[in-house]
């Protein structure tokens, strides 16, 4: 891929003074540590533990060791976007110290099979037991990352690999809605008995501030929960509707290497031919039609419900709302896609939604799905229900997150679904 560079060379020593480098060297907060991998460590977990404040950088008592080979891959999340500037790897000073990294950015959940791609970046390391030399990246590659994956590919000459430090410098930028989120709302309380809905026992409410006329029900992606989304909804709120936003139970999902993480169904890829979780997709879209019978039993009939989700939680509430026969208000569709969509229009034959407003949005620069498919989607939607209802938006630079333009495009949707009355 032209463009793309490797940069040899010894890196380069710090001119700023500790204390000041420390600072510089503080994106390791803005990690999502729970979600941070490290493919073939020796032992589950020490890969977070190299990713430490600066004045920790040459303690010896946490580091990661390779297993397998010498090879070890890093999947970094960050809670936002980050502009890198420099990364700092000390090892031993040995044979196992690294010998080459490799970077790439915002590709999630890459895998060894992936490596062989053209990184954005690479570079001939030296052993720097101190965490004394600093890789300066081309800032202009590196400007809008929400996932950095680093692969050190080869060491000195040793069978394993072990580094004791990973320092990231650099400039972040607080994302508008988080992966993960811990959320201030409360978990309220509901009425009528929710152990007969398993989900709506440890969903996330947000509760009306007035009385309760409308529900949405709004599904997270994969390995979230619904906490990262109440502060969104909370932050677009309609006096006198009721969000709800579930969690997906904890399962094995084979596109993370059968890692068990909340997921509404197994996936098996992120591509429209990848094969699907059927059973596990129907299996989770009955779910979502008990919270609608619930809310209908306690007083917000169908028609007054919107359904919406993000990722594979947005993808989930179009197959449900397709597929119910109830009536409902609309769906918002964020970053998402149809699954099952050869099924349809078939599967929707008994549905009562071939009217429904259906508001999609997606990112125009998706790495994990592209708007390609996005836009895939919304053509089959309109082979669905009526074309006219079905609104297809896109935005410029949006990876696969949201943005304020989407939120107060999403609010206006709700708003005029779900009308005050």
């Amino acid at each position: 891929m032209s463009g793309h560079g490797h940069s040899h060379g010894c890196g380069c020593k710090g001119e700023h003074e500790p204390a000041e480098r420390g600072v510089e060297y503080g994106l390791y907060q803005r990690i999502d540590i729970e979600k941070l991998q490290c493919l073939n460590e020796s032992r589950d977990g020490d890969g977070k533990l190299v990713f430490k404040p600066w004045d920790q950088r040459t303690d010896r008592e946490k580091f990661v060791e390779s297993d397998a080979d010498e090879e070890l891959l890093f999947n970094i999340p960050f809670t936002g976007s980050v502009k890198l500037k420099g990364i700092i790897i000390a090892g031993e000073d040995d044979e196992s110290h690294p010998a080459e990294m490799r970077l790439y950015k915002n590709i999630p959940h890459m895998s060894f099979d992936d490596t062989g791609r053209e990184p954005e970046q690479a570079f001939r390391l030296n052993r720097d037991p101190l965490a004394e030399l600093e890789y300066p990246t081309k800032i202009a590659r590196f400007s809008n990352v929400q996932h950095l994956s680093i692969h050190l590919s080869r060491n000195f000459g040793s069978e394993s690999t072990r580094v004791y430090y990973i320092g990231l410098r650099g400039e972040f930028t607080e994302a508008y809605r988080h992966e993960v989120t811990i959320s201030s709302v409360p978990l309220q309380c509901m009425c009528g008995n929710n152990m007969s809905v398993p989900l709506l026992a440890e969903a996330v409410t947000v509760s009306g501030t007035e009385k309760e006329t409308a529900a949405v029900i709004f599904l997270h992606g994969l390995g979230d929960t619904g906490h990262g989304w109440a502060d969104a909804m909370t932050s677009i709120r309609l006096p006198y509707v009721k969000y709800i936003c579930p969690n997906a139970p904890r399962i094995p999902v084979t596109l993370n290497m059968k890692m068990t993480m909340p997921s509404w169904f197994d996936l098996m890829g992120l591509s429209p031919d990848s094969p699907e979780d059927e059973p596990g997709i129907k299996r989770a879209s009955e779910n979502i039609k008990a919270i609608i019978d619930h809310e209908a039993k306690n007083g917000i009939p169908a028609n007054r419900v919107l359904l919406g989700g993000f990722s594979q939680g947005g993808a989930l509430s179009l197959y449900t709302a397709l597929t119910c026969p109830q009536q409902l208000a609309g769906v918002v569709a964020l970053s998402c896609w149809l699954p099952l969509h050869k099924s349809f229009p078939e599967a929707a034959s008994g549905s009562g939604n071939r009217e429904m407003p259906i508001l999609q949005c997606h990112g125009e620069m998706d790495p994990m799905i592209p708007v390609q498919f996005g836009a895939l989607t919304s053509e089959k939607l309109k082979t669905i229900v009526s074309p006219q209802k079905v609104t297809f938006r896109t935005y410029p630079g949006l990876m696969h997150s949201s943005c304020p333009q989407e939120m107060s495009a999403v609010k206006e949707f709700i708003e005029k679904q779900l009308p005050r009355i």
